[in-house]
């Protein structure tokens, strides 16, 4: 059981089907949604979209060069654009986003129908084929252009569900960045604005390439101990002197234009620091036990799981320093960027962009948050009595994490269209549905499975309405309405007593418990726990003072180098193992098992 995505259906974006190709047909390609025949007007509407989607997230351009660039390459009224790399990938993304604005035909009759050539998320694949063409005769010579329309290929590929694909452009890119020298502080003779823009460059690839790695537990091509280049500037003038049309909040305010991409490249370093540090430390436990799994020793998931509470703190401390302008205000009481799953009070007449870069910003905190408690979602069988307090609220953490992103997306897809057609937020969702069924089969007895269970409702909700611009999310339709049937399936089998035989008892209760009175709405614990004290941190190659300087070292001089990043210690060979035990566990209630890692993979 898997998604019907783009990488289903299609062997590379930008060849035909796989069907097509093993029958030996070959189809007539679309020519308007693949782009090959835009028109000038056409061209001119999707480009208008980028402006407020993808360069507000992606600030790697400069405006006024780009456009002056495009209108160069209409020639005559009549004659079709001349060919030009940077140009084919902008566009192939914005169609890939302006079609999923559109209503699937048929979208109700077929929810298991395949994608094709038609599908938004393959929209735009003629431009991105000639812009990899383009982009094969520069790899000798590259140029700053050349990185610009890799980290674009890397986000067209993403939101198509090509990862694997994605991830290989990913390296190619890192090394042609390097080749330029993006990895090292520009001379202070440059012009101010191109010295901005590598340094922009190079942490925006940096940023991709550790979500990417993170996300797929694969290791890394960059190497903090290999990078001079400090952090990019944000400030009004720079803002200005970029060409961006629109710069700054409001008078006051320090925040503009440029402040989302710098706070967004902190916060997956400071998620990176704290996910190599517990792969680490689960590695040296495990070396400790001769390779056991860490589900096996309940001591042993413990000590990885106070370690991980106590690097968590780094990830508040971003969360603290982030200003104010970028956070989404909620209604009543509620804090933003927490799980008290409160409503947000989007400002209406606050600039596009900055609601886009506000919301995105919390949902990509959520996840990454959501993605470092995951490993504490158990679904082994306990091997002995012995609570595990620290295991359990992790698993909370995380299941609040995902609830608290399902009805934030949820919220906004109902009241304004800022992630209607935003393929990323919908694999932020995919993703944190797993989380959420995940703990339901895992705790079918506990106090928070009843809100989990419902948050599984919110999500399909959201696949539906995912599911009328793209195959994708219609596909996760039936595959969580499945998934949670079988859910569903196993919390009665425990109710009655029934489950007994197969799997274990629910969780004891645990001091964990009782810092949650409203299982329901309340944080999790882990949340607001202040870090250990020095003589309760966990004894490594990682210790907490790395994790909690990474940003800093990068702020502006330093010695740029983190103690122990070159191991890349890469666990993931027990996160697998994890999803066959509930693969096993669906098995004996006589179901069909899941491809859970070819899901997890999907999102």
């Amino acid at each position: 059981m898997q998604l019907n995505s783009a990488r289903t259906s299609f062997s590379s974006p930008a060849g035909p089907r796989r069907r097509d190709f093993q029958d030996g047909i070959m189809p007539v390609k679309p020519a308007l949604m693949g782009g090959e025949n835009l028109t000038e007007v056409l061209a001119d509407y999707f480009l208008g979209l980028f402006w407020q989607s993808y360069h507000c997230i992606y600030h790697i351009l400069d405006e006024v060069e780009f456009r002056e660039h495009y209108k160069s390459l209409w020639t005559t009224p009549e004659a079709p654009r001349k060919p030009s790399a940077l140009v084919d990938i902008v566009l192939a993304m914005c169609m890939q986003y302006g079609v999923a604005f559109l209503p699937r035909q048929h979208a109700h009759a077929d929810p298991k129908a395949e994608v094709d050539g038609n599908d938004a998320t393959i929209a735009g694949r003629w431009l991105y084929q000639r812009c990899q063409y383009l982009l094969a005769e520069e790899l000798e010579s590259p140029s700053i252009t050349t990185i610009q329309c890799y980290i674009f290929s890397i986000v067209y590929l993403c939101n198509a569900s090509f990862q694997n694909t994605a991830h290989s452009v990913l390296a190619l890119a890192v090394r042609t960045a390097q080749t330029l020298g993006l990895h090292l502080e520009p001379p202070e003779d440059m012009p101010k604005v191109q010295r901005e823009t590598r340094k922009r460059l190079w942490w925006t690839l940096y940023a991709l390439e550790s979500q990417e790695c993170m996300a797929l537990g694969r290791p890394w091509v960059t190497q903090a101990s290999h990078i001079t280049c400090i952090f990019p500037a944000d400030d009004q003038e720079l803002a200005m002197l970029s060409g961006a049309h629109s710069t700054s909040v409001g008078s006051g305010s320090s925040v503009t234009c440029l402040t989302f991409a710098l706070q967004n490249i902190k916060l997956i370093l400071v998620a990176r620091a704290i996910y190599t540090a517990f792969y680490a430390q689960c590695a040296e436990v495990l070396g400790a036990k001769n390779g056991e799994s860490l589900y096996d020793n309940p001591e042993s998931l413990e000590t990885c799981a106070g370690f991980l509470q106590s690097s968590m703190h780094s990830l508040q401390t971003w969360l603290n320093e982030l200003p104010d302008n970028l956070k989404t205000q909620r209604k009543g009481n509620g804090t933003p960027l927490s799980t008290d799953r409160s409503a947000v009070d989007v400002e209406p007449f606050a600039p596009l962009w900055l609601r886009r870069q506000r919301l995105l910003l919390e949902l990509r905190y959520h996840t990454l948050a959501m993605n470092l408690y995951r490993p504490f979602i158990n679904f082994a069988p306990p091997s002995s009595s012995l609570p595990q307090p620290l295991a359990e609220a992790n698993s909370i953490s995380c299941l609040n994490h995902a609830m608290s992103l399902t009805q934030l997306i949820r919220q906004v897809l109902a009241e304004m269209d800022i992630l209607t057609g935003w393929h990323e937020a919908f694999q932020w969702q995919w993703n944190a549905a797993l989380s959420t069924l995940g703990f339901v089969l895992a705790h079918p007895v506990h106090p928070c499975t009843p809100a989990a269970r419902r948050a599984v409702a919110t999500a399909i909700e959201i696949f539906e309405i995912f599911g009328e611009n793209f195959v994708i999310a219609s596909s996760a339709v039936v595959v969580a309405r499945d998934v949670a049937a079988k859910a569903d399936v196993l919390v009665n089998r425990f109710r009655t007593g029934a489950g007994a035989g197969s799997r274990s008892a629910p969780l004891p209760p645990s001091s964990s418990t009782t810092s949650l009175p409203e299982w329901s709405a309340a944080e999790s614990s882990r949340d607001s726990m202040p870090p250990f004290t020095a003589s309760q941190e966990m004894q490594g190659s990682w210790q907490l003072g790395s994790v909690s300087s990474v940003v800093a070292q990068f702020g502006g001089g330093g010695d740029a180098s983190v103690d122990g990043e070159d191991e890349s210690p890469m666990l993931m060979m027990w996160r697998q193992t994890d999803l066959e035990s509930l693969n096993a566990a669906v098995g004996e209630m006589g179901e069909s098992t899941l491809d859970l890692w070819g899901l997890v993979q999907d999102g």
